[in-house]
């Protein structure tokens, strides 16, 4: 009928889901951060990247800090399957 796999079982798959990054910002940006929080699409099956704007703050402890590869890489990844995860 339908498998027996949830939510967690596809962060342990990927890691990047549910990961926040952070990017520091330069010229008239100084002393900004810009976050960048990696979700799961399910419609699309596949990672999304919520990018915010510059804004005043501090990154937090779980916050790791941005490398463009990694945005390379979640935008060139494609889905394994037409179908849902399940």
């Amino acid at each position: 009928m339908y498998g027996q796999r949830n939510f967690n079982d596809l962060k342990k798959m990927n890691r990047l889901i549910g990961k926040t990054f952070y990017e520091e910002g330069e010229g008239d940006f100084q002393g900004m951060i810009r976050t960048y929080y990696m979700r799961w699409n399910p419609f699309a099956n596949k990672i999304t990247p919520a990018v915010s704007n510059f804004h005043h703050a501090e990154p937090t402890p779980e916050m790791e800090k941005f490398h463009p590869s990694i945005m390379s890489a979640v935008m060139r990844s494609q889905p394994l399957h037409n179908g849902d995860f399940y």
